[in-house]
């Protein structure tokens, strides 16, 4: 098929309102009109002779042709979005808006605390953080650079790894000397054990720990099952059982002993924290951001 030679002026209308699901944030996103958006919208629908979405009076969602437009579309335009802002600004200093989709422990607890040095360093960028425990499509949600264990898969995302986030158990002192020290694994069964919940599936984390060189995962019962890993830790800290936590939440109070290791020889091996993001041809904001991350985390231990 031919496509007319004005469809590209049509596209950004499209691709706001994919993202936002809404005409009225993507006009906001594109400093237009909602009547401006929808008019493209439709325009774009003649003339590629497509359904894109479906409407109701509150939002918009994609049809099945829309959502295959979407995934042949977006890269290409954040490619060429980006080799064009890399061509403008070659010789400015780096600025605009970087998005990075994030898991929420490493955002808050790692992070965070080198945010200021990083916007210091470059004032003329302004970050949008997302901090999703869930698996992103980082070029069809519209983010520059996602953080996690796992993405949506798409064989022309840059992988780096970054981190290495190590799992541990811990419990108080207080919790160990009423109910023991557990001396292997299948000890635990007979503790309570702080259990976290994923939001996204409903279902209760099993623990992957290594007995002899073996991987062991047990499910294991407890009374408290939280969705938030805070949660978790406030209530080991309390004296309510033993969690799995990442090593970010513990690492203090271990060092206070407030918490103490449990079953430290079981844990499991750490798992690859990755730096995710669509070309390797990034823009300056982009790359400077990229550059930071590698720089403070590439080499620190789990």
């Amino acid at each position: 098929m031919s496509l007319p030679y004005d469809v590209h002026r049509l596209l950004p209308a499209f691709l706001a309102a994919a993202q936002a699901q809404n005409f009225s944030a993507a006009a906001r996103q594109l400093g237009v009109t909602p009547a401006a958006i929808s008019k493209n919208i439709r325009v774009l629908e003649e003339k590629l002779a497509l359904r894109l979405f479906q409407r109701n009076t509150h939002n918009v969602v994609l049809t099945d042709e829309g959502k295959v437009l979407l995934q042949q579309v977006a890269p290409l335009w954040q490619a060429l979005s980006a080799t064009l802002e890399t061509a403008g600004s070659a010789q400015q200093t780096p600025s605009g808006t970087v998005r990075v989709s994030m898991i929420p422990g490493f955002g808050r607890q790692m992070l965070m605390p080198l945010i200021p040095q990083f916007l210091d360093r470059y004032p003329q960028i302004d970050l949008e953080l997302s901090l999703d425990a869930r698996v992103v499509n980082l070029v069809g949600e519209g983010f520059d650079v996602g953080i996690g264990s796992r993405v949506d898969p798409d064989s022309r995302l840059v992988a780096r790894p970054l981190y290495p986030m190590q799992m541990v158990l811990a419990a108080s002192p207080g919790y160990l000397a009423q109910h023991g020290m557990p001396m292997d694994p299948d000890d635990l069964l007979q503790h309570n054990c702080l259990l976290h919940r994923n939001p996204a599936t409903g279902r209760s984390a099993k623990w992957p720990l290594r007995q002899l060189g073996e991987a062991k995962t047990l499910e294991l019962h407890g009374r408290l099952v939280a969705s938030r890993p805070e949660m978790l830790l406030d209530a080991a800290l309390a004296g309510l059982g033993i969690a799995c936590l990442a090593r970010w939440y513990t690492q203090q109070h271990f060092a206070q002993g407030t918490l103490l290791p449990v079953l430290a020889d079981c844990w499991p091996q750490p798992t690859q924290l990755w730096l995710y993001y669509a070309s390797a041809d990034l823009p300056p904001r982009v790359r400077v951001w990229v550059e930071f991350l590698l720089e403070h985390f590439r080499h620190r231990p789990a």
